[in-house]
Order: structure tokens, then C-alpha cells, then sequence
């Protein structure tokens, strides 16, 4: 079901509360609903069934008739079922879109990767784009899924406050010149010391900031709920002030 024994990992909770939905007795008639709505997903029995037999095909062009179908039935039933089997279908995508862009950005979170990599899989399948296509559909949304997720992170890693961070000094570019890492620090520390100047953000604020980057973010249990709560709101405004969304006092 997951990559690891007992993941508690955001895709496997919601891969588990799929599952338990799609054992849901009560939800059967709805399933059947959707299963003949089409031709192809009507040979099936079972919503499990479909699911097993399209993991199977491993996103070879043999899925297309259904997933077209299923592409269909989003259309005619929203929130039905065929919602879940596209999300249980693409964990996989989703569990290494999210691995390989944590391996690159590694200041990003694996919550916020996980919803960014569930938002572009969820908001591709409602493209008129993908409506357009007939054949090779698995392949394109893998496709879009990583895109879009990398893209995400490179625009979150511009921000001074998202900029990728490696506690290995392999992993460092080897491009990156002693100046330009100076060059990074001057121009954060002037982010930080106008965004106090301006009472954006408080010294004691700022003080917690720190102690949250040099011990690794909140994943190591350090920081009460609380402060990750606070934290989030905290970053959330400076992201705002990095982007011009606030404008600061002289």
C-alpha cells in the first residue's frame, strides 16, 4: 500500500481513507453508477476490480479506453469515485514526484509537496487539455503531475526564505562561488533586517525563525504545535513581504 511499514505519510492517509471508502458497502450502489456509464468500465464488477486490472496495464496505452471513460464520468458525476481510483492509480507519481523534489528543494515540506503534487494531479484531470487527448493519457498526467510540482518548487525556491538547503556538502553546487553564497546571506539578512525595522516582523519573531532553520525545520519534534502554528503563519508573511504583497516603512 506504501513505500515504508507503518507510513503515516500525508498519501498514505488519504490512500487509506480511499480504500476504506471503496469497501464502504454503502457506497457500492453509487460505484455501479459510474461503472456503467461507460462500456469499457461496465465489464467490471467492482471498483476494485477496475483499479486492480489498470494497475496491471502499468499506464500503457491499453488503459487509455477506460481512463478516457473514467474522464468522463469526473464530468457527468463530480466527487464521484472515479475521483479516487485516478488518485489511487497515480500514488505511485505522487510518491516519487514528491521524493525527487524533496531530494532538490529540501527547505520545502513534505506536506506542502504532497498537496502541491495532489492539487496539479487533481486540477489536470479537469483540464480542457487533457480533454483533447485520446491515447497515452497515463503517460501525460505522470507527465504534468512532475511538471507542475517541479515548477511549483522552483518559483517557492526563489523566495529567499524557500531557497534549497543541504546539510551535505556533496550535494552542494558545484557552480555556486563563495561570492554568490555571500551575495545570498547579505541580501537575506536585509530581507530580515527591513522586516523588522518595519515591525513585520518582531525581533522575538525573528529569534524563532532562526532556531526553526538551524534545527531543521519542525519534522524533528523540536517545536510544541503551537510554535509550528506560529511558524506557519510567520512564514506565510513573509512570503507575502518577499513578493511585494506588504509594503514596509521607511
Amino acid at each position: 500500500m506504501n513505500e515504508s511499514p507503518n507510513c503515516r505519510c500525508p498519501l498514505c492517509l488519504i490512500e487509506e481513507k480511499l480504500r476504506a471508502e471503496l469497501r464502504d458497502p454503502e457506497n457500492h450502489e453509487s460505484h455501479r453508477i459510474v461503472l456503467r456509464s461507460g462500456p469499457h468500465l461496465a465489464a467490471f464488477p467492482t471498483v476494485g476490480d477496475l483499479l486492480l486490472h489498470l494497475q496491471s496495464l502499468n499506464g500503457n496505452s491499453a488503459s487509455d479506453p477506460l481512463l478516457f471513460e473514467l474522464l468522463e464520468a469526473r464530468t457527468h458525476f463530480p466527487g464521484s469515485v472515479a475521483d479516487s481510483v485516478f488518485v489511487l492509480l497515480f500514488l505511485p507519481v505522487l510518491h516519487s514526484t514528491v521524493r525527487r523534489v524533496r531530494q532538490r528543494y529540501s527547505a520545502l515540506s513534505r506536506e506542502d509537496t504532497a498537496q502541491q503534487a495532489l492539487g496539479a494531479l487533481l486540477e489536470y484531470l479537469a483540464s480542457a487539455r487533457l480533454a483533447e487527448r485520446h491515447s497515452y493519457l497515463a503517460w501525460a498526467i505522470a507527465r504534468r503531475v512532475r511538471r507542475s510540482t517541479f515548477e511549483w518548487a522552483a518559483r517557492e525556491a526563489k523566495s529567499p526564505l524557500e531557497a534549497p538547503r543541504s546539510e551535505d556538502p556533496r550535494e552542494t553546487n558545484s557552480s555556486e562561488s563563495a561570492a554568490d553564497s555571500f551575495e545570498r546571506a547579505a541580501l537575506l539578512r536585509h530581507f530580515f533586517g527591513r522586516a523588522v525595522a518595519a515591525g513585520t516582523v518582531t525581533p522575538g519573531e525573528l529569534d524563532l525563525l532562526i532556531s526553526f532553520k538551524l534545527e531543521g525545520g519542525a519534522e524533528n519534534g523540536a517545536f510544541s504545535n503551537a510554535e509550528r502554528q506560529r511558524l506557519k503563519r510567520l512564514l506565510g508573511k513573509l512570503r507575502k513581504l518577499a513578493s511585494g504583497g506588504h509594503r514596509t516603512r521607511p
